[in-house]
């Protein structure tokens, strides 16, 4: 049996809405040369049959069932089945552009890279978008190599980015905009978490395999179809929270601290450290509003993460005036605790 380009894999978990189109934009790739893997990850009876009935129209498909454990274990499994020189990664509620693994792979072959990395493109849909509108990202203007001094270079751009960048990670975390190398997961062991241990376990996976590269290449081109979710940013709202990112930005500075010098990952662990506060603050506030919780009460909660000792003392020495204009007025909100400062511009941003 030939050996695929790319095997794809998709962790499925009762998506049945968005599958078809998933699945739809993987068979009519330009690379026709690839292999799919849909990973059931204990979906509902409705969801199961549409994995092994999508199965059946193709043969480059097939489908694992299994217990749910969450998407980073659903994805282990489909690499430990993946017979392709390269491995990508696509969720079911997303979709990609038609020449994305064609692109992507000519370049790994071109550049005889173990990675390659790219845009994406942002599908509308949530508190701060317009349904339906899509927002491409670039996070290469031109093939960019990495090698020897230049992968501490993209291992920082990954964990974070330089205050005056408009992003909070320069390359991104997400693992869906890349393909791997199959043969160096293998080698190296590395596997996913499960994102119910870490809440980001894309970004502790590009660590541990980053670590382990020789070569890498960023192309231009956001071909993939990130869905963002239809429901306002509070729907997805958890009271723990805040104690699930302190866990995640510790397991972050874990498995980087080996490979670089606290000295050069500092600045840019504090840019994402900041920006998850943001992130946390704005879930408050819209919670807040769409629950009708008053003032008060979202103050005590803004507060609380306000006050945390790691956040507290990371904004307490972060250069915020070095930021983009709007991050840098929320982070000033946030250093000097001016919560109302913080609700209006969540609102005002969400009109």
């Amino acid at each position: 049996m030939s050996t695929p380009k790319v095997s794809v894999v998709i962790p499925v978990y009762n998506t049945e809405e968005y599958l078809r189109e998933c699945i739809e934009s993987l068979r009519t790739q330009t690379l026709y040369d690839i292999e799919i893997i849909i990973v059931d990850d204990g979906s509902k009876e409705e969801c199961a049959r549409i994995c092994d009935e999508i199965a059946e129209t193709d043969e480059r498909i097939r489908v694992i069932h299994k217990e749910n454990a969450g998407a980073g274990l659903a994805r282990n499994a489909g690499i430990a089945e993946a017979r392709g020189e390269y491995v990508g990664f696509v969720d079911s509620d997303d979709y990609v552009a038609p020449e994305m693994f064609e692109t992507l792979y000519g370049a790994a072959t071109k550049y005889g890279a173990d990675l390659v990395l790219s845009g994406m493109s942002f599908v509308g849909g949530n508190t701060f978008s317009k349904d339906g509108e899509i927002e491409e990202k670039d996070c290469f203007d031109s093939d960019t190599i990495f090698e020897k001094e230049g992968i501490k270079k993209l291992l920082l751009g990954v964990v974070g980015a330089l205050p005056s960048e408009p992003d909070d990670s320069r390359y991104g975390v997400s693992v869906w905009k890349n393909i791997f190398k199959r043969a160096l997961m293998q080698h190296e062991n590395i596997e996913f978490l499960s994102e119910r241990e870490v809440i980001s376990e894309d970004a502790i996976f590009m660590i541990d395999y980053i670590k382990h590269i020789q070569t890498a290449v960023g192309i231009k081109g956001a071909f993939y179809r990130y869905r963002r979710n239809e429901n306002s940013i509070s729907k997805s709202y958890k009271s723990d929270r805040l104690e699930k990112v302190l866990v995640f930005l510790n397991e972050i500075e874990a498995h980087i601290r080996d490979s670089v010098k606290k000295d050069d990952y500092g600045l840019y662990l504090d840019r994402l450290v900041q920006g998850y506060a943001r992130i946390l603050c704005s879930q408050e506030i819209m919670y807040a509003r769409d629950n009708n919780i008053d003032y008060k009460a979202l103050r005590a909660r803004l507060e609380r993460i306000c006050t945390n000792e790691k956040i507290a003392e990371t904004l307490g020495s972060y250069p915020w005036y070095k930021l983009p204009i709007k991050q840098a007025a929320f982070a000033f909100a946030m250093k000097y605790k001016l919560y109302l400062m913080q609700k209006i511009m969540v609102e005002l941003r969400a009109k």
